[in-house]
């Protein structure tokens, strides 16, 4: 199933307060969907996410604000959704606690508009946050 078809389905927080014919549009133009009322906004994924996916996913919104530039969280890119998009770059940042060959294809396939994506394994993030931002530091591009 499509990203879109997901979205229209079940809804995606950080698209909550912009319309179906504005995101279409973005999509369409940009390859992304983003704008003023979610860039800059970290959104949840779901209530299932854990806590430190959540964490992980903060602090790479915060490495990346601190470098001044346009992020978003739950950002559809493509056909697929990516935990953290810089904008300014176009490079997408996935979270995952189990990458696999298949998952990688998949997700570079889905969101092939992005100019890059970054797989963060979960396993090897610290669980100390300032241990992990360092860590993250050193990844975030």
């Amino acid at each position: 199933m499509s990203a879109r078809r997901k979205i229209l389905l079940y809804g995606l927080q950080s698209q909550k307060k912009i319309s179906q014919i504005t995101a279409e549009s973005l999509l369409r133009k940009n390859s992304f969907v983003l704008n003023e009322k979610n860039r800059n906004c970290l959104f949840p994924h779901n209530k299932s996410e854990s806590l430190k996916h959540w964490t992980t996913k903060a602090i790479i919104f915060k490495i990346l604000r601190e470098r001044k530039r346009n992020v978003g969280t739950e950002v559809e890119v493509g056909n697929g959704i990516a935990d953290v998009f810089d904008e300014d770059n176009k490079i997408a940042y996935e979270i995952e606690s189990e990458i696999s060959k298949r998952k990688v294809r998949e997700k570079t396939r889905n969101m092939s508009e992005a100019n890059d994506i970054f797989f963060i394994n979960l396993k090897k993030v610290p669980d100390e946050i300032s241990a992990a931002k360092k860590y993250l530091e050193r990844i975030v591009v």
